[in-house]
């Protein structure tokens, strides 16, 4: 009977041992679940600090790169002026002050064209860059004359709403009138090849380019691209135009998640601000058609703008359910 009694009992103990055995592994795989979210929550939150981090150094870059311009352009016209003719700095602060608006746009497009290069750089090498993919399948389409659209309407629907607003609020307009003045085109011949090429190109590879190529990996799309269209509001370095160019950043973000390339959003930032100049110069050579096509003219950019934001929009969603 004890040895009985004495067997069921180590029976007993092995039954518990087994069972508490049992339990063993579900706890552990909870508290290893527990230890790998907190360890991929405390990555996602280095990443994204980092990508932001990144973001922020591209945009002093490019802040850094107008400055190195405008030393360049400063150091050449000193130094041609001052040894080359032989003049003295009040021949060059007369010739500074005579063509600012020449001298202004030259520093811009040296200020591009290093942009482009360097950004261009940045945004090839991108290790999260897909590498192969065929132009003509990504812009294919609809997808071009969508751009061409969204491009002409957002000029016009933004420019008629900054007008309202600056009828609202005249004295926060003032800083953007004589901001608006140095691109005009009639003040100087070099802001046609700046405002509608060299400038779009700049910007896509800055801001769509490799500061959005920064962020995507660690936020969601949408996250993101409101990031760098405030980056790129914050650039323009004016309050009213800041506000018009996060607009405008927002739908070339769009333009971009949807295509998959930089080469849709730089033809859709081309033909917006070729609209701009456009009208510049309609407005200036032929005041009485510009007036009287005004109403045909907003009407017409509104349902581009609608068309245009209404395929982009569908052609998101549609990716994104893909």
């Amino acid at each position: 009977m004890d040895k009985q009694e004495k067997e069921m009992g180590q029976e007993d103990r092995l039954e518990r041992r087994t069972v508490t055995d049992q339990k063993k592994p579900a706890d552990m795989d909870s508290l290893a679940d527990q230890a790998a979210g907190s360890v991929t929550a405390e990555a996602l939150k280095k990443l994204r600090v980092s990508a932001v981090f990144k973001a922020l150094m591209i945009l002093l870059g490019a802040f850094v790169v107008q400055f190195v311009a405008s030393m360049l352009c400063m150091i050449t016209v000193g130094v041609y002026v001052l040894f080359v003719q032989g003049g003295t700095r009040k021949d060059l602060s007369m010739l500074l002050l005579q063509s600012i608006n020449d001298y202004s746009m030259i520093i811009s497009l040296v200020y591009a064209v290093i942009a482009i290069g360097w950004c261009g750089t940045l945004y090839y090498r991108w290790q999260w860059r897909e590498r192969s993919f065929s132009y003509r399948e990504r812009l294919g389409g609809a997808r071009i004359a969508g751009a061409l659209a969204l491009g002409f309407g957002a000029c016009i629907v933004l420019t008629v709403i900054v007008g309202m607003a600056a009828q609202l609020f005249p004295s926060a307009f003032s800083s953007y009138e004589k901001l608006m003045d140095t691109l005009d085109i009639t003040a100087s011949v070099l802001a046609v090849p700046y405002v509608m090429l060299v400038g779009p190109v700049a910007e896509e590879f800055i801001f769509r380019g490799v500061i959005l190529d920064r962020l995507k990996p660690a936020f969601s799309f949408w996250t993101a691209n409101v990031i760098q269209a405030a980056l790129f509001g914050i650039f323009h370095m004016n309050v009213i135009q800041g506000l018009y160019a996060f607009a405008l950043g927002i739908l070339l973000g769009m333009v971009v998640q949807v295509t998959g390339t930089i080469l849709a959003s730089m033809i859709m930032h081309i033909t917006f601000n070729s609209t701009s100049i456009g009208l510049s110069l309609l407005e200036t050579h032929a005041p009485e058609a510009y007036s009287r096509g005004s109403v045909l003219i907003v009407a017409g950019a509104a349902v581009c703008f609608i068309i245009g934001l209404r395929y982009y929009a569908g052609q998101y969603r549609k990716r994104d359910r893909a």
